[in-house]
């Protein structure tokens, strides 16, 4: 009876182990989910990067696919709320990134913002208010390449059948999907997007 389970426990190892060696290495890649790119209402640039993501809504935008670009806010600091308190003026993240797009030809009045979200689920939710409020029915949602499989999900599963979304990765995230863990910044972005995928897949995270 002991060497049977012994065989046993020898054969699930050896087979954890085959499917690691296998897997593993496309982890990076396999959380890198794009959908083809389609006529939208708007580009809606989730929050997380100062220029990756914003500059992937410029070409889209230049390249006639939505004729709006919707920016997430950025949650502040501590550092730029104690400045605020004081009275002490400085530019916060949106406002350099609208002062870019505009630099590099993206009129102002086609740019609009959502106020500082904690998480994608809350950007999601507000994409959703947005697109009610604008009668958009569909929408590019811009993000770096490892999170779009879990920012797919989470859109998702708040719009439903009532709204379209395409998930785009930047193409100015340069992170080596297919070699993540030669990089440190990549190997963590690869961990933490995977576990927070399985949380969200699970329904226990939002």
């Amino acid at each position: 009876m002991k060497r049977a389970i012994l065989r046993a426990t020898a054969a699930a190892a050896l087979l954890l182990l085959l499917f690691t060696a296998l897997a593993l290495p496309r982890l990076g890649a396999w959380l890198v989910v794009e959908d083809p790119l389609a006529k939208a209402d708007a580009i809606y640039v989730l929050g997380g990067t100062i220029y990756e993501r914003p500059l992937e809504a410029l070409d889209l935008y230049k390249a006639g696919w939505a004729p709006t670009i919707v920016l997430v806010q950025q949650v502040a600091d501590w550092g730029e709320v104690w400045l605020n308190e004081r009275g002490i003026t400085v530019t916060n993240e949106l406002e350099i990134q609208i002062e870019l797009l505009e630099q590099l030809g993206v009129p102002r009045g086609v740019i609009t913002s959502v106020k500082p979200m904690g998480s994608t689920a809350d950007e999601a939710d507000a994409l959703l208010a947005l697109m009610r409020e604008r009668g958009w029915s569909s929408v590019i949602v811009v993000t770096s390449k490892q999170h779009t499989r879990r920012a797919g999900l989470s859109m998702r599963r708040v719009l439903r059948d009532e709204k379209k979304v395409s998930m785009r990765a930047s193409r100015y995230d340069r992170s080596d999907v297919d070699r993540w863990w030669t990089d440190r910044s990549t190997f963590r972005f690869t961990l933490f997007e995977t576990q927070r995928y399985v949380a969200y897949w699970l329904g226990i995270a939002d």
